[in-house]
């Protein structure tokens, strides 16, 4: 089962990563948290050049990997900019469909999974998507009152982080060093040019950097456990356990923010974690 586990561990380090991030974009600009976590992660990868290097690839793997980081970029920025103008569980019951698109080519190519591990898709999405849209009874004032926004940030972010695990799966055939590090480099070069045409105000501290650091190799991490369990694994499998990363999110504000869990959240748990026991067995 190396493939689940790793896939898990990817979900672990996205909820992570992101939570460290909304945490840091409360008192940051978004496209500064989005270059500096980046620009650090690409730094990682490439250091790994420095201890082996493995072949390279055809140029078709690089197009892949290009192809990850475009995908990338657009999702995580269409999700942090509808969860910042609309209604963040809308938004994230939308965005947490984003499994279906690697699902649906991996039908398609006829790599498809078992009975057991349709079920725990299905499951494992239906969770997500229970604990997405149970949010608490507050009112939001950044909130904008169209439903129909949050909706259109929330397919963006499925199309993009959907593309995003599919390319990522395509690259890694190739070398998964080397599909990292054409995805990262492409990320870095879209955040660094929004960050020059925006320009955006406010000087980073000690603390922040150190934070931003720690954002950028949590995702490294994610990314590469993620691209290993595609190889190893069936891709729809690894796309639906790698985007249980809500779960991570939820128990890292409840016990480090003090949040409290609903009963539709701790419902929404349940069901994940059956998903991810039928998906294990299958």
């Amino acid at each position: 089962m190396p493939a689940v586990l790793l896939a898990l561990l990817s979900s672990f380090a996205y909820g992570v990563s992101d939570y460290l991030a909304g945490l840091k974009t409360r008192f940051l600009p978004l496209v500064t948290v989005l270059m500096v976590s980046h620009a650090v992660a690409l730094a990682a990868i490439t250091a790994t050049l420095a201890v082996a290097v493995g072949d390279m690839p055809d140029a078709k793997y690089f197009e892949y990997g290009i192809l990850a980081g475009i995908t990338e970029a657009v999702g995580l920025a269409a999700l942090y900019y509808g969860l910042a103008v609309g209604k963040m569980s809308v938004v994230a019951a939308v965005a947490a469909t984003a499994p279906i698109v690697p699902v649906v080519a991996t039908v398609i190519t006829g790599d498809a999974p078992n009975a057991v591990q349709w079920f725990g898709i299905v499951i494992a999405i239906a969770g997500v998507s229970m604990l997405a849209l149970d949010s608490p009874e507050e009112n939001d004032p950044h909130a904008l009152r169209k439903p129909s926004v949050s909706i259109v940030f929330g397919l963006i972010t499925a199309l993009g982080l959907g593309g995003f695990l599919l390319a990522m799966n395509h690259a890694a055939e190739g070398s998964v060093q080397w599909a990292l590090i054409s995805a990262r480099v492409t990320t870095v070069a879209i955040f660094a040019l929004a960050f020059l045409v925006t320009r955006p105000e406010g000087d980073l501290k000690i603390r922040d950097w150190g934070m931003l650091a720690l954002i950028g190799l949590m995702l490294l991490v994610a990314d590469s456990f993620y691209a290993v369990a595609s190889v190893k694994g069936v891709l729809s499998v690894a796309a639906v356990l790698s985007s249980l990363y809500p779960v991570v999110t939820i128990l890292l504000a409840r016990f480090h923010l003090g949040e409290r869990l609903t009963r539709g959240q701790i419902a929404g748990i349940a069901v994940v974690l059956v998903g991810a026991a039928a998906l294990s067995i299958g």
